[in-house]
């Protein structure tokens, strides 16, 4: 990807998806244009087009790498560092205190996906892969006895899905904070109704 001299094609990827994600954010879908994020990014438009076909494209990559993946840790078995209990604590707790800009890049991509179908599939896509991966990783909990069995994974992966981007709709908004303690509280309380009773 048209990368500068000491920089790895990791750095170039990176720094191209947030200043797309910034510029989707700024200016909107319809209002953002690929040179303005080349430029941003310091490479050239063909650059980007060498590895993006089309603007929907980068729009749901930036996407998944700024924006509605609040639950990663999740998603992937290998990054648990703890019970699937202690990660939704955890990641519950994190969704009071997400950025504005990634609220803002959901926001623009939710009005983009009403207007053109490329980007409604591919964040359609992107969101049905992320409740998938919880709603197995939940079922897994299940199985080992960690999590109440009597629980609907995809229900509650949905929910899970639903909290996490309307907590990125909270903070484009610029609505205040909810108290930490009390946030963590309420997220205590709901990952408790998920375990099974002791």
């Amino acid at each position: 990807m048209g990368r500068k001299a000491g920089v790895s094609a990791a750095q170039t990827r990176e720094r191209l998806l947030a200043s797309a994600a910034r510029v989707f954010a700024e200016h909107g879908y319809a209002g953002a244009r690929v040179g303005e994020i080349a430029r941003a990014a310091g490479l050239t438009t063909g650059a980007i087009y060498a590895h993006y076909a089309t603007k929907a494209d980068l729009l749901c990559d930036a996407i998944r790498s700024h924006g509605t993946d609040p639950l990663a840790g999740l998603a992937s078995p290998d990054r648990l560092t703890g019970s699937v209990a202690d990660v939704l604590r955890a990641v519950g707790r994190s969704l009071a205190r997400r950025p504005a800009r990634h609220g803002s890049l959901l926001m623009e991509a939710a009005v983009a996906a009403r207007r053109d179908r490329e980007v409604a599939t591919l964040l359609r896509q992107n969101v049905t892969t992320q409740e998938g991966l919880i709603a197995d990783l939940l079922r897994a909990a299940q199985e080992a006895g960690e999590l109440d069995p009597t629980v609907p994974p995809d229900a509650a992966a949905r929910f899970c899905m639903t909290l996490a981007m309307g907590s990125l709709v909270v903070t484009a908004l610029g609505l205040a904070p909810a108290d930490a303690d009390d946030w963590s509280a309420v997220v205590d309380r709901l990952v408790a109704t998920l375990e099974v009773a002791g």
